[in-house]
């Protein structure tokens, strides 16, 4: 229990810190970041641990809002907790559906185990499911008020791509942290979690630089929007002082303004500014004048009496005093009836701006005040600009005839400016009055204010009337939208997508790294068992010799120890490497790929015949050879006594077949008297297999001497032509017993004197086998062409016949023992299926070739290369 309360806890908070963090990067207007994170966070707890934890999730994203929503009112209202709780289920939701697309998905499998369902994972819990949150947050913004329906499809999008690069962003990370089992994944934080990390920090430093560039740019189209307003705000206030210098100007000019020169001197000024409330004539008298004064206004049908408010509030006829500045004009007069014959100097604050502008020679503005007319609702300055008598030098209240006073209603000022800009501006307007203290005098808030306005605001203090007006202006979202740019958004998406996949990558990559390692681990175990259970031995030998590996049987065979075994050279133990006067490495490279015989001398001395195989690897660390070992000791021994037994046989064989040959010609040529035509042939048939039995064993006697390189070769300098020539002879008898003709060619250069080294009794016994054969397999009346030229360095025998040709099965075995296309040939043909082999086995130790071309139905050509003899050897 103590357990899930911290992993609640847990999630609560981490949910509620990196959603304050990402919310710092979004981009107004609009409520919603292009990265949130602790979406991401919520379902990697949800997929580890389980949906246990979807109340937290609850409670994690309720908090943030709530959060949000305190530090843009300066306070929690009702309308406020029931839009974070609305984004709060709406972001539980998405949860609980990304935790049952996971287990479709995974079917019960860790996550991240497997390369295919990686992306499958990211895409489930990302994009799809964050339709969800986007959709249902974005709602209960809009229910809220929040965001219009203009902006609607925006914050959507926005929400969107900020959940979704969240989720692929920080699930990988959280199993780094968190996953099970734990070795597997905090071997990934290094391959996966730091370059993660990484990157996003890059990106995120990447984005405040490109933001900050972005709001310097802003900054200068608010302030060249701003600076010109502020200046015809400022021109406004001096506009206004002219007007009551014109009123000064028009009682300088008169000894007698009456309330009708007034009337018409101001009311073009008030038709044209509705900033002026009022303006009015206030007149300083002594109190001697009052009576006169009072019997002026009763003329004028006002009340006869200088007025001012009782403690009550309520006017009243003005107490005695020393003097009286009251007011006698002013305009207009329907709406201002209670300023008339007001005395303004009876209020303190009043009077005390009334002597400093008369001290001065300066405009004095009051602090904002509520007029004593009832029906202005809104603040307002009072101006008074000094009037002086004529002749007086000096400044001091007696010597003013009074003062031009103006009723400034500031909204009203700003209303004006505004409408000369002709279209919406896209800022807010506070004015405010600065003296003893600071007052806000009129804020026209007509649209949104944007959450960059304190970044991008505008201010100008102004010194007006012996104070200071403070003109502050404060871009909307109006503003933001028509000039902000894509380009930070898109690279902040864009940036953190990348991210997201690089991690996906990543992540793949590593999976992916671990699947290739167990694999390898599978078939290394597989790969050393399998070499440790073969009969044969391994060796890995560098190319100095030295043993580096070796499987148990050599062990065995070796009859020795692993560790005399490893790092000894292989000419200790093979005598085909102790004999040769080659470098070891040299010898390699001249038996790789090739299988010989030789013998292993082991620890104790005893003498073993092996087969040798010798192939190339190229390892890591370099160019290795794998010597395979085979123990033929029982096959030499088998081979011995077959040997024997054959050479025993065959010898034999070949007295008593010789004379029962010679016999038979005795008594077939009638040497032991005259015998019947019937006996004759049956004698002459015993006599011809008598000889193909005596043949028989010649080739068996040439193969044994050949595998036991008992054969005899003497090579010399052989006349080419004139061996060829003989051979033909030889066989031309045979050849006219199968209806055959024999054909003779060779090419111009090949003259009497061009020589071939080899023995030419054996190159005869090969010639007349590939003659014979070509003969045998030759339809009755065709022809047999011998032909004789130079290739090079080797002169070339060529024997084509017009036979039936091979088919291809038989090409690959044409020249092993005992080989005939078909098991009627030796019945039909009388061979023994050893000639093609005994003639390639003496070519070769002649240090020539054998080849041939066959096409079936058409017949075959067999290719002699020899080597020519050198000129001086001729």
């Amino acid at each position: 229990m103590f357990k899930f309360f911290i992993q609640s806890l847990s999630l609560v908070v981490a949910y509620w810190v990196v959603g304050l963090l990402a919310l710092m990067l979004a981009i107004p207007p609009g409520f919603a970041t292009a990265i949130f994170p602790p979406i991401g966070i919520a379902i990697g707890a949800v997929l580890l641990v389980g949906v246990r934890l979807l109340p937290a999730v609850f409670l994690g994203s309720l908090a943030l809002n709530l959060t949000v929503s305190f530090q843009s009112n300066q306070t929690l209202t009702t309308e406020g907790g029931l839009l974070a709780s609305g984004i709060a289920l709406g972001t539980t939701l998405a949860v609980s559906v990304a935790h049952a697309l996971s287990r479709v998905i995974l079917k019960e499998r860790q996550a991240f185990t497997r390369e295919g369902e990686i992306a499958t994972l990211l895409l489930a819990t990302g994009p799809i499911a964050c339709v969800l949150s986007a959709s249902f947050c974005t709602a209960a913004l809009y229910a809220a008020g929040v965001v219009g329906l203009g902006s609607l499809g925006v914050t959507w999008w926005t929400w969107w791509i900020g959940d979704s690069i969240g989720v692929m962003l920080a699930l990988p990370l959280m199993y780094v942290a968190f996953g099970k089992p734990a070795d597997v994944w905090r071997k990934r934080a290094l391959h996966v979690g730091l370059p993660i990390v990484i990157a996003t920090s890059l990106m995120t430093l990447v984005f405040v630089r490109i933001n900050t560039a972005e709001l310097d740019r802003l900054e200068k189209a608010f302030n060249q929007l701003s600076v010109p307003f502020a200046a015809n705000f400022n021109s406004a206030l001096a506009g206004q002082l002219g007007v009551l210098r014109s009123i000064d100007g028009l009682l300088q000019a008169s000894q007698d303004v009456t309330e009708q020169d007034f009337a018409v001197f101001t009311q073009d000024v008030l038709e044209t500014n509705p900033a002026f409330y009022a303006l009015s004539w206030n007149a300083y008298i002594a109190h001697p004048e009052r009576a006169k004064e009072e019997r002026a206004l009763a003329a004028r049908g006002l009340p006869a009496m200088i007025r001012e408010r009782s403690e009550e509030g309520v006017l009243v006829g003005a107490g005695q005093h020393s003097d009286y500045i009251f007011v006698k004009y002013i305009e207009p007069k329907v709406g201002n009836e209670m300023a008339q014959s007001f005395n303004v100097g009876s209020i303190a604050n009043r009077r005390e701006a009334l002597v400093r502008s008369a001290n001065t020679g300066e405009a004095v503005m009051t602090s904002p005040i509520q007029l004593v007319q009832d029906t202005v609702q809104r603040k307002a300055l009072l101006i008074f600009y000094p009037v002086y008598k004529k002749g007086v030098s000096r400044q001091q209240l007696s010597a003013t005839q009074g003062f031009a006073t103006a009723v400034v209603v500031m909204e009203e000022l700003i209303n004006k400016l505004i409408s000369d800009y002709g279209t919406s501006p896209g800022f807010t307007v506070a004015v405010d009055y600065v003296g003893n203290q600071q007052e806000n005098l009129a804020t026209l808030d007509s649209a949104k204010l944007s959450q960059l306005a304190p970044l991008l605001r505008f201010e100008q203090t102004y010194p007006f009337a012996g104070a200071a007006l403070k003109i502050t202006l404060e871009p909307t979202d109006t503003f933001i939208t028509k000039h902000k740019s894509t380009l930070t958004w898109t690279v902040l998406a864009g940036g953190f997508l990348f991210c997201a996949l690089l991690g996906g990558f990543l992540l793949s990559l590593s999976v992916r790294s671990e699947r290739i390692g167990e694999l390898v681990d599978e078939r290394t175990a597989e790969l050393s068992s399998i070499l440790n259970s073969a009969t044969d031995v391994i060796l890995t030998v560098d190319a100095n010799g030295v043993i580096h590996r070796h499987n148990q049987s050599a062990v065995t065979l070796f009859s020795t120890t692993d560790a005399t075994i490893s790092g000894s050279h292989i000419d200790e133990w093979l005598e085909a490497f102790a004999r040769e006067k080659v470098t070891i490495s040299r010898f390699f490279d001249e038996h790789n790929n090739t299988v010989f015989d030789t013998t292993l001398i082991t620890q104790n001395g005893e003498r073993v015949a092996v087969e040798v195989g010798i192939s190339s690897v190229e390892l890591s660390q370099g160019s290795y050879y794998v010597v395979m070992l085979h123990d033929i000791t029982e096959r030499k021994k088998t081979e011995k006594l077959k040997s024997e037994f054959i050479s025993t046989v065959s010898h034999e064989l070949r007295t008593p077949l010789t004379s029962i040959v010679g016999s038979l010609k005795l008594v077939e040529a009638g040497v032991t008297g005259e015998i019947s035509a019937k006996a004759k042939s049956m004698i002459t048939i015993a006599r011809n297999n008598t000889e193909r039995l005596n043949a028989l064993v010649n080739d068996i006697l040439d193969v044994e001497k050949l595998e036991f390189d008992q054969l005899k070769i003497a090579i010399s300098d052989v006349p080419l032509v004139s061996i060829v020539k003989q051979v033909v002879q030889q066989v031309e008898g045979f050849a006219d017993g199968f209806g055959v003709t024999l054909e003779l060619s060779w090419q111009e250069h090949v003259t009497d004197a061009t020589c071939i080294r080899a023995d030419a009794h054996r190159l005869t016994q090969v010639i007349v086998n590939i003659l014979s054969n070509a003969i045998k397999y030759s339809n009755k009346g065709a022809s047999v062409i011998v032909s004789v030229g130079v290739e090079g360095k080797h002169a070339v025998i060529a024997v084509r016949d017009s036979g039936r040709g091979m088919p291809e099965y038989f090409r690959k075995q044409i020249f092993q023992k005992f080989s005939q296309a078909d098991s009627t040939d030796t019945r039909e043909k009388s061979g023994t299926g050893l000639g093609l082999y005994i003639a390639k086995s003496l070519t070769e130790k002649m240090q020539g070739s054998i080849s041939f071309e066959s096409e079936l139905g058409k017949g075959s050509e067999f290719f002699i290369s020899l080597p020519l003899a050198e000129p001086n050897n001729s």
